[in-house]
């Protein structure tokens, strides 16, 4: 009996009396229909006393026990209530005619378990039950060890099962914050991918065409400039295939030095000429990967959006902080902020850096980009040799 409702525990924690019965399966679904045998004590005393009268009123009551049984389940609220309360009156109702019968007083006190959340509520109901089963054995002079069995079992197999539902609860919840946990893990991994082909995508097809005008200016004057361009757009557009390719499983960062030749190449496309200087850091992958993805979004915008002619790249290491700070002298824009913008702000706020975006003096836009880094050291001098003999 104590298993009457097993199974039942996911469609119950949520609190809904229609996915009572529903949601059970296999042998979680049989033991509801085995706890039904409990019930074939109750022609103990009938059988005993052979009485047309006593078998017709078993089988009366007996069908609307079984009606209840089944109906409680799929309904909700104060009906479920209103039908739970009939079923507790059934019992205290043919218990002196059939004391074989008491433990028709448990099935309320199991159904109730999967009911209530409230141990107030459940004591309430247990106590008030047990005082009612004894007075009743008290005026209808009824057998003692009937109403002892009836109070025993209701306590016993009701805190029993009201555990189980507090854990089954406890377990759904579980559930639910693994599965929302993976959900929002998953949205995060479609943002970030869709953050980084923005940054890669955005910024190839701004060089590609830019350089493709550019080849058309070029083309009635000097088609073997014209033809050169041409020759870089192809490989622009390999190699950004290369990097979607990357994208997928993740980054492969060439290093700051290509990153800043790159800028290089694109900015000296769009007739913007670009002045760097750089500090050697020691970065791990996965800095060095948003401060490349982010230095090509400051780019990009460049491009896009500045009008600029001149722009100034400088990667400063304090102690364990670098900067790097990015701006052009073009029409400027320190509030303004589109998907790059913000992609690039969450990108480096995971790596626990930080971004600001102001105005330049005496005009422009400064990108200011700020990480935490372990040590300066001589090896990634090479790299900073890289970058300034691209200057």
């Amino acid at each position: 009996m104590e298993t009457v409702a097993s199974g039942q525990a996911a469609a119950v924690t949520r609190g809904n009396g229609t996915e009572f019965w529903k949601n059970s399966s296999g042998s979680a679904r049989m033991m509801r229909y085995v706890s039904l045998l409990y019930t074939g004590f109750w022609i103990i005393q009938p059988m005993y006393e052979h009485s047309w009268e006593k078998w017709l009123w078993f089988g009366l009551v007996y069908a609307g026990f079984l009606s209840l049984y089944f109906l409680i389940p799929n309904t909700e609220g104060r009906m479920q209530r209103i039908l739970l309360g009939q079923m507790v009156a059934m019992a205290f109702g043919y218990y002196p005619f059939n004391q074989s019968a008491c433990g028709m007083f448990v099935y309320p006190v199991v159904i109730l378990a999967f009911m209530t959340t409230s141990m107030r509520t459940y004591v309430t109901f247990l106590v008030a039950q047990s005082i009612g089963v004894v007075l009743e054995a008290w005026l209808f002079h009824l057998q003692w060890w009937t109403a002892l069995m009836a109070v025993f079992f209701s306590l016993v197999v009701g805190f029993s099962n009201f555990a189980y539902t507090r854990q089954a609860r406890a377990s759904y919840q579980l559930r639910q914050a693994n599965d929302e946990i993976e959900h929002l893990a998953q949205v995060a991994e479609r943002e970030r991918i869709a953050r980084d082909l923005h940054d890669l995508l955005g910024h190839t097809l701004t060089v590609i065409a830019i350089k493709s005008e550019l080849a058309n200016r070029l083309l009635p004057i000097d088609a073997g400039r014209a033809a050169q361009e041409m020759q870089e757009v192809e490989q622009t557009a390999r190699q950004a295939l290369a990097e979607v390719r990357e994208a997928v499983s993740g980054y492969r960062s060439e290093g700051i030095a290509a990153e800043v030749q790159r800028a290089r190449r694109t900015l000296a496309a769009a007739g913007v000429q670009l002045t760097v200087s750089m500090e050697p850091v020691q970065l791990e992958p996965a800095q060095a990967n948003v401060l490349c993805l982010a230095l090509r979004e400051g780019v990009t915008n460049i491009v896009r959006h500045a009008k600029a002619t001149a722009a100034t790249l400088r990667v400063e290491v304090d102690g364990t902080s670098l900067k790097m700070r990015l701006e052009d002298d073009g029409v400027g824009c320190g509030s303004c902020e589109g998907n790059g913008l913000r992609g690039m702000r969450e990108r480096v706020r995971q790596t626990g850096g930080s971004v600001e975006i102001a105005s330049a003096k005496p005009r422009g836009t400064a990108v200011l980009i700020e990480l935490k880094v372990r040590s300066v050291t001589a090896n990634v001098m090479v790299e900073a040799s890289r970058a300034k003999a691209f200057a």
